[in-house]
């Protein structure tokens, strides 16, 4: 685990934003800015201000851990910016527990059920302060503001754990339905309709179609990430090529990739990336159900993925893990929004 230089606390006056972090934090630094979070809202009195603190450290969460989607919220209204940046820190964390901190497959375990426990927990009180009092983390209880307002079903975060417990001990998937409604679903599909319930539905058009929309998307950055970090996940042993994958129902290709075989690797990405193609193409269809004030951020994760999975395409390869360069990633993104991406998120890499 990749150690980071941030102090073991942010300083209460700070409000997050001055705060040096390297890209990965270990469980120690998560729980010391939660506590720090936590000391500094319930420092005040007013509970207006509540939520704006959350939504720095969701902020803070989704810049250090994620530049490409730091990037693309830059282009969406202020409230809904702030909600998904607390999306993104609630999703992050368990996620964290799964892949990042030296934890036994026990512990993680037990603290994936723990974690879901002050879920479902924090369905007890009002509002941020009283949940945050009761002991519950600063990410949960913002997050359960959010999905109160947005009017999310709690069903989709208990998806996401579940498929979070799954990776704890890795499985093989028979084809691509039983990997899409039984994995993706959970780890990719529930985060895109939390965020369509944030997006909201154009005039004329329903929060269905908007679902729709955001599985098909969801489907299509997941299947592009499995393509991406196919010899990563290898190296947890993990493989997300079904083994029936229209291409060859010989399963062991799968097996190779586990084996570390770099040509069995770059076929992986390869069969991945071709069937990312096409839901990105379902996407495509279903953007302008959301509503117009979000539909640029949309768009812009929509042409930043799909460029990246076109580039896996032209040349997979397990060695090298693919990435968009300075022009490819301006060339995705709308221009009359530049002035919105500081320079320095620009010039970072994906």
């Amino acid at each position: 685990m990749r150690k980071s230089s941030i102090p073991s606390a942010p300083s209460p006056d700070t409000g997050h934003e001055n705060i040096q972090a390297s890209s990965v934090w270990d469980q120690e630094q998560w729980i010391a800015y939660h506590k720090a979070v936590a000391s500094e809202i319930l420092g005040t009195s007013s509970d207006k201000s509540d939520l704006t603190k959350i939504s720095y450290w969701g902020r803070k969460v989704m810049r250090d851990y994620s530049s490409s989607f730091y990037a693309v919220t830059r282009f969406l209204p202020s409230k809904k910016k702030a909600d998904v940046a607390i999306v993104y820190a609630a999703v992050r964390y368990p996620d964290e527990i799964v892949d990042t901190f030296p934890l036994s497959n026990e512990e993680k375990n037990a603290q994936l059920r723990s974690w879901k426990g002050q879920f479902e927990r924090s369905a007890d009180f009002d509002n941020i302060r009283q949940t945050i009092t009761s002991g519950i983390p600063v990410t949960i209880a913002g997050f359960r503001d959010v999905t109160r307002r947005h009017e999310i079903p709690d069903s989709y975060y208990r998806s996401f754990l579940q498929s979070m417990q799954a990776d704890v001990l890795p499985n093989r998937f028979i084809d691509w339905d039983d990997l899409i409604e039984n994995y993706i679903y959970g780890s990719a599909t529930v985060v895109g309709y939390f965020l369509a319930h944030i997006y909201g539905a154009n005039s004329g058009e329903t929060l269905d179609n908007c679902l729709r929309g955001a599985r098909s998307l969801s489907i299509a950055l997941q299947l592009t990430n499995f393509a991406r970090d196919v010899a990563d996940d290898a190296v947890r042993g993990r493989c997300y090529l079904p083994e029936r994958h229209g291409i060859s129902t010989n399963s062991s290709l799968v097996s190779e990739v586990l084996l570390g075989k770099e040509s069995a690797m770059s076929e992986a990405q390869l069969i991945l990336a071709t069937e990312a193609e096409k839901w990105y193409l379902e996407a495509a269809c279903d953007i302008n159900s959301f509503n117009s004030d979000s539909r640029i951020a949309i768009e812009a994760c929509h042409n930043l993925y799909s460029k990246l999975n076109n580039k896996i395409i032209s040349n997979p390869s397990s060695l090298n893990r693919k990435s968009l360069s300075f022009s490819e990633k301006l060339s995705a993104l709308p221009n009359s929004k530049y002035w919105r991406l500081p320079a320095a998120l620009l010039l970072e890499r994906y």
